[in-house]
């Protein structure tokens, strides 16, 4: 009798884990070979998968029996089809909701149009701050972008500066020039002799035109300064200051940017640098959403990015980086998040202004390792600062419809890092 039901038992843990796994493994269609299986990872989406293995989304989803492109998880085992049919492109000429996942690159290509052209039909500037939810128009054919080189005015066709003798550009500018750098030591003297030795201001103005990519602006002076990048301020020291370097990583689309920095000088010692170089060719993937407004064909912008900075201890007090992050969904393992920061006892703060279209309870879920804080409209929503491996944390808190600032918190401690956040409507 005893043999009989360990025998019973046996089979039943058979089973059950056959079920199991079948579970996790999507069963293909028929019609599609697999000539391989991808697991999944913290991460990945369907977009990231078809680049990977290049195979379209729609041939992913089609042969994963998948209807939605955002429910996948970690821990899923996709089919990987071969010599799939691909289905055909969707017409041009009609309304586009942006998925989760989504970028323009991904979505021209889909509709066999170009960046420029979707850009171009619904008044983008920027083609990395797009929304899940957003809704795009769709043009048929495929618009050139403008000339390299872009518009900045036939006399200055560098650095456009205009000099004020005073800190806050009010009035006439006393000088315009063409500066063919921004790299300017004055020491306690003056720009011109039109100009004062203290208490001047300069503003800066030119189009670039980029490849796609992400971009490392560099800045030193004194004493403040602002950069824009297509009206988006991306560096924010107007204030006294002695002469560290601030550093920004932008992630920008093909095409004209306009960039602006400001600048103004006190009393004493007077210099302003600005460089800029290409340090990536990824794109990043569409802002998590935070249920924004409704949108309307080319009218919205949805929620920020996420503009961060890198701290050399775990306090919070040691600023030496500032980057512009599109998702707060990272996982850097044992790696440096960042050049000239150690590996680990490090940390991060990070900024974005996020618009619900409807108020009611709203869940916050963070995944992380080692320690977080989230902040909504400066009151905490989550506080787990203290040592975690790998744990995801939960707060909810009650908004208003409208714009909020969040805010998140991170410090690491050794071995792996990682740092996702995210939220939903209860």
């Amino acid at each position: 009798m005893t043999t009989r039901r360990v025998i019973i038992i046996l089979v039943a843990l058979a089973l059950m884990l056959a079920s199991i796994g079948s579970v996790a493994v999507a069963a293909p269609q028929a019609s599609y070979t697999c000539v391989a299986y991808h697991t999944v990872k913290f991460g990945d989406t369907l977009n990231s998968i078809s680049r990977q293995y290049g195979v379209a989304v729609q041939t992913l989803m089609a042969a994963n029996n998948i209807y939605n492109a955002n429910l996948i998880y970690a821990g899923q085992a996709l089919c990987i089809p071969g010599s799939a049919p691909v289905p055909p492109k969707p017409p041009c000429g009609t309304y586009y909701t942006i998925q989760w996942g989504d970028t323009l690159s991904s979505i021209a290509g889909r509709y066999g149009t170009t960046v420029w052209a979707i850009m171009s039909a619904n008044n983008i500037l920027n083609p990395n701050y797009i929304y899940s939810g957003m809704i795009l128009y769709i043009p048929c054919g495929t618009t050139k972008p403008p000339t390299p080189g872009g518009s900045t005015g036939t006399s200055y066709a560098q650095w456009k500066g205009e000099y004020f003798n005073n800190q806050d550009f009010a009035g006439t500018p006393s000088l315009v020039r063409n500066d063919k750098n921004i790299a300017f030591n004055w020491g306690m003297g003056w720009p011109n002799s039109k100009i004062a030795a203290d208490r001047f201001s300069v503003r800066w103005t030119r189009t670039l035109n980029l490849t796609e990519g992400t971009y490392r602006f560099a800045a030193r002076f004194d004493d403040g300064a602002r950069l824009f990048i297509d009206n988006v301020l991306i560096l924010d020291q107007w204030q006294a200051a002695s002469g560290q370097t601030y550093v920004v990583d932008v992630p920008l689309g093909a095409g004209n940017h306009i960039v602006r920095f400001d600048y103004y000088e006190d009393t004493g010692t007077a210099f302003a640098y600005l460089s800029y170089q290409k340090v990536s060719t990824s794109t990043p993937v569409t802002p998590m959403p935070g249920q924004p407004p409704t949108p309307v064909p080319g009218g919205n912008t949805g929620g920020s990015a996420w503009t961060c900075t890198y701290y050399g201890n775990q306090e919070l007090d040691d600023p030496r980086v500032n980057v512009i992050i599109p998702v707060l969904n990272l996982n850097w393992g044992a790696d440096s998040p960042h050049p000239g920061i150690n590996k680990d006892l490090w940390s991060m703060r990070c900024t974005s202004t996020q618009y619900l279209a409807t108020g009611g309870l709203y869940e916050f879920r963070a995944q992380v390792d080692d320690g977080v804080r989230v902040f909504v409209d400066g009151n905490a929503v989550i506080s787990a600062w203290t040592n975690h491996a790998g744990t995801t944390e939960v707060g909810t808190v009650n908004l208003a419809a409208g714009p909020h600032t969040v805010t998140v918190e991170y410090f690491e401690f050794g071995h792996d890092a990682m740092l996702a956040v995210w939220w939903n409507k209860k």
